[in-house]
């Protein structure tokens, strides 16, 4: 990534990051409700920028994201020409035999309309990105208006109607962008894989790049110019590696497809309808990689934190403990969190230690970002779809199947059971766990086991190929460690050093908040966050992750309002960490390939 957008980057992260910075110091200075409001605004700020840019999520779910998987297509596309390049560009793609969408700046179709006119003339698709490649992210209505209308008219000057297709550039959208594409028939288009040509790697890694991992419904990108000011704007190395990539990905039984024919393949979705007085599409697309969470979900998430709420406003004076939580100690809250991350580290490890894959060692770096940018996700999805966001990132920064990613994530999950309950036994002689958390646990031992035993069955036995590469074989292949005893060991171990770090998360809210510190309260806390959050529905497990944690603690003997106050402390400690540190690398993945 350029040092510019690593710089955008933390930016961003530190003005998401920042109402809730002001939430805490408000409400450490006795203002419960403007803490409130700013957590709020963090939630706002989150979801804003998620929006704004990560080309792939779209809240108004407008945006053809990718198409469905099992078409066995790939749409191949280019930005910010036409250049000089264009005609090697165009040759390459004839001599493979591949039909491409070429989304075009207002400014060079101005310069080359005979370079517009051959692309046309080849049966490519020539599409919008603008007059000038400025990011519409925060540009206002006249201007976004006047960016769409001036790169169409650059297009029709040079004898060509443009395709209803409008890719933003760097794939960032601003609040103004959707009602102006609606009004003109335009529908936005983003991207399943950056392949980064511009950096200029050499014809090999692009090919490498565009070709690791093919999958269908895949949208590649890559460019026949330069938008961006100061990159080199030689594209000789992307035209080289066209019929390379066209190769692979026919080789792996892929055909290559314009993005009409993506958009309009079986399972991709009714088709969008028609805008008033245009000629394109726009409705929700096809399925996608990463999908906001359905209505029913959300609203079933909304429904469960406020029955939470409900309940919590009629067992506890909520003054209390907005009171409580303002006496709490920063310095024992600062310890939690950093406990936190100490858990976050060995989660990542125990995940690291069950994905396997031929020939591929997962970095921990990747695995500790892939699952950080999952819980941060979290916060505002839904239903643990943070789960598949996290599988799909660690798969494509570790070059492996996300199918076989999200069947190893399965078994991580039975492992960190294994590992609850381990830990659990152990501290049974000095724990008198109520009869709840005793059955809890003896259920969580029994699924895991029997969950432990399918994946035993499933997965691939040594030594063995697999005789597909199909879905079935691609989950079968993830759950490889299940017949390594060293891989499972490790998670195990992992696992318990995760619980323990927990642990000492609840004992340092416990002791923050002036209560007891004692280990029965602690451990009964980590047993009723891990239930919640195994059926979470809520985003950020929000209401049931704070009920369930305060009947647990209060079991003990602690008030109600002390209780909650307490769950609510220990909800923060392992939120705002993610937050701030999972934040930056959702924007960073959603910058991929802009």
């Amino acid at each position: 990534m350029p040092w510019r957008k690593r710089l955008l980057v933390v930016a961003i992260a530190a003005g998401a990051a920042a109402p809730l910075v002001l939430a805490g110091a408000r409400l450490r200075a006795g203002a419960p409700l403007e803490a409130l409001a700013w957590a709020a605004a963090f939630a706002a700020v989150a979801l804003a920028l998620l929006h704004a840019f990560w080309p792939a999520f779209d809240l108004a779910r407008r945006t053809l994201r990718r198409g469905p998987r099992g078409a066995r297509l790939v749409a191949l596309t280019f930005d910010d020409g036409p250049s000089d390049d264009t005609p090697a560009v165009l040759d390459a793609l004839e001599r493979a035999a591949v039909r491409a969408t070429f989304f075009v700046l207002g400014e060079a179709a101005e310069r080359r309309a005979d370079l517009v006119r051959e692309i046309h003339r080849r049966g490519h698709a020539v599409a919008l990105h603008g007059h000038t490649h400025a990011p519409l992210v925060l540009a206002g209505p006249a201007r976004v208006a006047r960016e769409l209308d001036r790169c169409r008219a650059a297009v029709r000057a040079a004898g060509v109607e443009p395709a209803p297709w409008f890719r933003a550039p760097h794939g960032w959208k601003g609040p103004f962008l959707g009602r102006a594409l609606r009004a003109r028939g335009l529908r936005l288009v983003a991207w399943t894989r950056g392949v980064w040509d511009t950096e200029r790697p050499g014809a090999d890694v692009i090919a490498d790049r565009a070709s690791r991992r093919p999958r269908g419904g895949e949208i590649l990108l890559l460019h026949d110019g330069c938008g961006t000011p100061g990159l080199d704007p030689r594209r000789d190395q992307t035209a080289a590696a066209v019929p390379e990539i066209a190769r692979r990905w026919r080789a792996a039984g892929f055909e290559f497809a314009p993005l009409d024919a993506l958009a309009g393949a079986p399972g991709a979705g009714p088709a969008p309808p028609r805008a008033a007085g245009g000629r394109g599409e726009d409705a929700p697309g096809p399925t996608v990689e990463v999908r906001p969470p359905s209505r029913a979900l959300r609203a079933a998430g909304l429904l469960v934190a406020l029955a939470c709420a409900a309940v919590a406003a009629r067992r506890v004076d909520l003054s209390a403990v907005l009171a409580s939580l303002s006496r709490a100690s920063p310095a024992l809250l600062l310890g939690a969190a950093a406990a936190n991350l100490c858990a976050i580290a060995a989660h990542a490890s125990r995940w690291r230690a069950v994905v396997r894959a031929p020939g591929v060692r997962v970095r921990w770096r990747d695995a500790a970002a892939a699952l950080l940018a999952g819980f941060a996700a979290g916060i505002v999805l839904p239903a643990r779809g943070s789960d598949v966001l996290r599988a799909h990132l660690l798969a494509r920064r570790a070059g492996i199947s996300t199918a076989s990613v999200i069947a190893a994530s399965a078994l991580d999950h039975v492992v960190g059971a294994t590992a609850l309950v381990v830990a659990a036994s152990a501290l049974a002689p000095a724990v008198a766990f109520p009869s709840w958390a005793v059955r809890g646990l003896a259920a969580v031992g029994g699924i895991a086991a029997v969950a432990g035993g399918a994946a035993w069955l499933l997965g691939p036995r040594h030594g063995r190929v697999p005789r597909s590469t199909g879905a079935g074989a691609r989950l079968r292949a993830g759950l490889a460690a299940v017949r390594e005893p060293r891989a499972l060991l490790a998670a195990v171990g992992w696992g318990l050093a995760g619980w323990v770090a927990e642990t000492a998360i609840a004992l340092a809210t416990l002791a923050a908040l002036g209560l007891p510190p004692t280990l029965a309260a602690a451990a009964l806390a980590v047993v009723a966050a891990s239930a919640a959050a195994a059926i979470q529905l809520a985003p950020g497990n929000a209401g049931s992750f704070e009920l369930a944690t305060a009947l647990a603690v209060g079991g003990t003997g602690i008030a109600p309002d002390a209780a909650l106050a307490f769950a609510v402390a220990f909800h923060a400690v392992h939120l705002v960490p993610v937050a701030v540190l999972g934040g930056p690398v959702l924007v960073r993945e959603a910058l991929r390939g802009g």
